[in-house]
């Protein structure tokens, strides 16, 4: 692939929301690590706030090399810009099926964390 190619198609993946498949684009195209790592965040977010997956999130995590601190205060700060920018819908309840209940991203987030290894 052309490096002229492989841009355009990471400028599409970022366009169409697709943060992990953008991160792992950004690394194979010798992207400066910053935007990497904003790519990686990014994704960790939509992996966890809007997906509410958690072995999708369990896992990005850990091929990112972070902590379940890091994760915590990563995942609490990030809402908070959200909360501050007007975008709270990914903080807002929906249906978890390992609880059986409506969560707030707080309550999910807090499960997660109580219950990854």
């Amino acid at each position: 692939m052309s490096e002229k190619t492989g841009k355009e198609e990471l400028r599409v993946e970022i366009e169409c929301g697709h943060f992990v498949r953008a991160a792992l684009l950004a690394a194979s195209l010798g992207v400066p690590e910053e935007e990497i790592q904003d790519l990686r965040l990014k994704a960790l977010w939509q992996m966890s706030a809007e997906y509410r997956n958690a072995t999708g999130t369990k896992r990005l995590a850990q091929e990112y090399g972070l902590s379940k601190d890091e994760l915590r205060e990563f995942l609490e700060k990030y809402a908070e810009e959200k909360r501050n920018e007007g975008n709270d819908k990914p903080l807002e309840p929906c249906y978890d099926m390992s609880t059986g209940k409506h969560l707030s991203f707080e309550e999910w987030m807090d499960h997660f964390l109580k219950n990854k290894e």
